[in-house]
């Protein structure tokens, strides 16, 4: 039993079996903007093949964001507000960014291009994208609400009103940011 058991540490701990574990990326690759990832992508895949995602400016056609989607698994990414071109690549032997799945690699541009920004007050809009059925893919608009509350653990009602923080602001009530799915 200790035997098999060394054998087996030493499969999983020799160079081949490391890169083949890390051969294929997971999540979000590269981000090269300086604007923080506020704002929910998710994209629904089948299983079978994985996808390169790349968020595209259309305006200045400068590469923003870079992920790996591995396919059937949940996929959600945060993106920098801005409309975006989505760009895919497909397929099913990642060879890396360069060859990406090699000579079998299909790639594809969602259109129009997809919009992630602040609507209203405290109403995140992202984007739902749906690669399940690559002859029908689809994508519709998803909404984070936010709204700050009091936190009931610092804040008593019994023992009347809270504190006001112009007179001392480090006795203030704590607020909580709440995020839900909006309707």
């Amino acid at each position: 039993m200790t035997r098999l058991f060394a054998l087996m540490l030493v499969l999983a701990l020799s160079p081949a079996a490391a890169q083949a574990e890390g051969a294929r990326p997971e999540g979000l690759l590269w981000s090269e903007t300086d604007l923080p990832r506020t704002f929910p992508l998710v994209v629904q895949t089948a299983p079978g093949g994985d996808y390169l995602l790349v968020l595209r400016d259309p305006a200045t056609g400068q590469d923003v964001l870079g992920a790996y989607i591995r396919g059937g698994a949940f996929f959600r990414v945060l993106v920098p507000p801005g409309s975006y071109s989505l760009q895919f690549a497909a397929g099913t032997e990642w060879q890396g960014e360069q060859a990406l799945f090699g000579t079998q690699t299909r790639r594809f541009v969602l259109d129009p291009p997809l919009h992630f920004g602040v609507e209203g007050v405290g109403r995140k809009r992202g984007n739902i994208v749906d690669l399940r059925d690559l002859g029908d893919v689809s994508s519709k608009p998803i909404a984070l609400c936010q709204r700050f509350a009091l936190n009931p653990e610092t804040f008593d009602p019994q023992a009347g009103s809270p504190p006001d923080p112009r007179e001392d602001p480090f006795t203030a009530p704590e607020y909580t940011l709440r995020s839900r799915i909006c309707d």
